[in-house]
C-alpha cells in the first residue's frame, strides 16, 4: 500500500505503516501523507474495517476507537479489509 501511495504522490518516501497491536487483540495501521497534493493527512486500515481517511497528520490513530471512527476528514474508502492499492489510490482520488 505505501508504495501505491508514494506513487500516486501522496507520500514523499515509500514509508512503512507503523502498525499497533492493540489492546483488545484489534490490528490498526497508518500511513502518513505527506506530499503536497495529499487528498487527506493520513490513511488508517483496521482489521474490522478496512481502510480509511484521518483527519490528523499527528494523531490518525484514535486512542480507545471501540466504535469505527467518525467525524470531520473521516472518510471509509473501499469495502473489504484488503482491497487492492490501486483500489485505495482510486477511491483517494479527488474528482477533477
Amino acid at each position: 500500500m505505501a508504495a501505491a501511495l508514494h506513487r500516486a504522490g501522496w507520500t514523499t518516501t515509500e514509508n512503512e505503516l507503523d502498525v499497533e497491536f492493540r489492546g483488545d487483540d484489534r490490528v490498526v495501521a497508518a500511513l502518513v501523507l505527506d506530499g503536497d497534493r495529499a487528498p487527506a493527512p493520513a490513511v488508517v486500515w483496521d482489521e474490522r474495517y478496512g481502510w480509511r481517511t484521518a483527519a490528523s497528520r499527528r494523531h490518525p490513530i484514535t486512542k480507545c476507537a471501540v466504535p469505527p471512527s467518525e467525524g470531520e476528514g473521516v472518510r471509509y474508502l473501499v469495502g473489504g479489509i484488503a482491497p487492492p492499492p490501486g483500489d485505495v489510490v482510486a477511491a483517494l482520488t479527488p474528482d477533477a
